[in-house]
C-alpha cells in the first residue's frame, strides 16, 4: 500500500506538518520550493527534517510500503532521511512530465503550439525531458528505489490532445525518460487520471512498470486493466476518492477496497490505494478504514471470507 499524498497525519501521530498558522510563510516555501529563502533564515533544514518525520511515522502506523516525500523543501535531503529511519520502507522521488493538460490560462498556447508550432514545441520538451532525467538521477543518488511521474494525460471524457499527439510527441520522450531510469535499476510509476483507454496501449509500451490510479470516477475498471496489462504493468488503486472515501462510509470504504483487492491482487503485481490521495476532503475513519483493510486482507497466501 501506498498514497502519493497523505495531508493531515495529525489524524494518525498527533503531529501536523509544517505548514500552516504562525507558519503562513512556511507554507508558501515549501508549496513552492524556495529553499533559497529558508536556508537563509536557517529553517529550510528544519522543516525537512520535521516534515519527513511525521510522514514516515503515518506511513509506519498506517501499514504503506511506500513512502514519497512531500511538502519538503529540500526533497533530496528528505529521501535521504526516509532512507535511514525507514531502512524496510521504498522510498519514492518524483519528477514532472513531457506534456500534459495544461492550466487554463496556457491552454490555448499549448494548444497552438502542438498543431502549429510543433518544432518549437518538440524542442520545449525534449529539454523537459533532459531535466527529468537529470533531476531523477539527483533523487536516486539520494537513495529513491523508484520514481512517479504525475502528469495528468486524460479528462473523464478521454485524452486531451488526439491520440496522435501522444504518439509522436509524448510517448518516445516518457520512455526515454523510463529508460533512463531503468539503466539507474530503479522503477517507473505513472500517474495520470482520466480516461486512458485510447492511449493506454501506447503508454504501456513506454515501459512503464506500474499504472496509478485507473481513475473509477473517469470509468476506468481495475480488472479490465488487470486483465489486458496485468502481465506487463503493476497496478496502483483505485478506491474512488471522489465519491466513496469523501462520502462515503468506513463501510462503504471496506467494500471497495476489498473489491479492488479481488480484481487487482491475483497473481501479484498490485498496489491498493486510493483513486488520488487521501486529501483533507477525506474522513479520518475512511482513510483508516481503507489501510486497515488492505492490512487484513491484503495477504496473497489468505482468502477473504
Amino acid at each position: 500500500m501506498f498514497e502519493l499524498e497523505f495531508q493531515y497525519p495529525e489524524e494518525v501521530t498527533g503531529k501536523s506538518y509544517i505548514m500552516a498558522g504562525v507558519n503562513e510563510d512556511w507554507e508558501r516555501v515549501v508549496f513552492r520550493g524556495m529553499y533559497e529563502r529558508m536556508v537563509s533564515s536557517g529553517k529550510g533544514r528544519n522543516v525537512t527534517e520535521h516534515n519527513i518525520g511525521v510522514l514516515v511515522e503515518t506511513c509506519k502506523k498506517l501499514g504503506y510500503d511506500i513512502i514519497r516525500p512531500t511538502f519538503v523543501p529540500d526533497p533530496l535531503m528528505a529521501i535521504r532521511i526516509a532512507k535511514k529511519i525507514a531502512p524496510d520502507h521504498l522510498v519514492m522521488g518524483s519528477t514532472g512530465g513531457t506534456l500534459g493538460i495544461p492550466n487554463g490560462s496556457s491552454a490555448a498556447e499549448v494548444v497552438r503550439k502542438v498543431y502549429v508550432e510543433r518544432k518549437s514545441l518538440e524542442k520545449e520538451i525534449a529539454r523537459r525531458t533532459s531535466a527529468s532525467i537529470e533531476w531523477i538521477g539527483m533523487q536516486l543518488d539520494a537513495g529513491a528505489d523508484l520514481v512517479v511521474d504525475c502528469t495528468d494525460l486524460c479528462l473523464k471524457g478521454g485524452p486531451f490532445f488526439r491520440p496522435s499527439v501522444y504518439e509522436e510527441l509524448v510517448f518516445p520522450h516518457l520512455k526515454m525518460v523510463v529508460d533512463a531510469t531503468h539503466r539507474r535499476g530503479a522503477f517507473f510509476i505513472m500517474h495520470t487520471d482520466g480516461y486512458l483507454w485510447p492511449i493506454l496501449d501506447g503508454l504501456v509500451r513506454t515501459g512503464i512498470d506500474a499504472l496509478h490510479s485507473i481513475d473509477p470516477s473517469a470509468g476506468m475498471k481495475l480488472s479490465d486493466v488487470k486483465e489486458r496489462y496485468g502481465e506487463r504493468i503493476a497496478l496502483c488503486g483505485n478506491v474512488d476518492a471522489a465519491t466513496v472515501l469523501a462520502y462515503g462510509s468506513p463501510e462503504d470504504v471496506i467494500r471497495e477496497a476489498r473489491c479492488c483487492i479481488e480484481e487487482g491482487a491475483r497473481g501479484g503485481g498490485y498496489f491498493l490505494t486510493s483513486s488520488n490521495c487521501i486529501y483533507r476532503g477525506v474522513p479520518p475513519a475512511n482513510a483508516l478504514a481503507l489501510s486497515n483493510t488492505g492490512i487484513r486482507y491484503g495477504k496473497y497466501a489468505r482468502k477473504m471470507p
